[in-house]
């Protein structure tokens, strides 16, 4: 992972934190929910922009799904550690 460390970066997805990264010119962005006892993961492109969310990914009580963002193959058919090291994690 470019500009941090992939274990930082799955650390606060775990605890729903925002982050915002780079892969292959984009910009994406992903942020945790919490609703009714649920933890959601939200996954949207900011560049170019979309109008939905690449993935929605609910979890079961109190954690946040991060295996599921972790091996969802929504990158050119890989998962998630396939193109970390081609992933830029950038801070706004």
């Amino acid at each position: 992972m470019i500009n941090g460390d992939l274990n930082d970066f799955i650390e606060r997805l775990k605890f729903g934190d925002e982050v915002i990264f780079t892969y292959k010119g984009r910009k994406y962005f992903i942020q945790g929910y919490k609703e009714n006892g649920k933890c959601t993961l939200y996954l949207s492109q900011w560049e170019p922009p979309i109008d939905w969310y690449i993935l929605v990914c609910e979890g079961e009580d109190k954690l946040y799904p991060v295996n599921d963002f972790l091996n969802a193959r929504i990158w050119d058919g890989k998962i998630f550690t396939d193109i970390e090291s081609e992933v830029e994690w950038v801070d706004e």
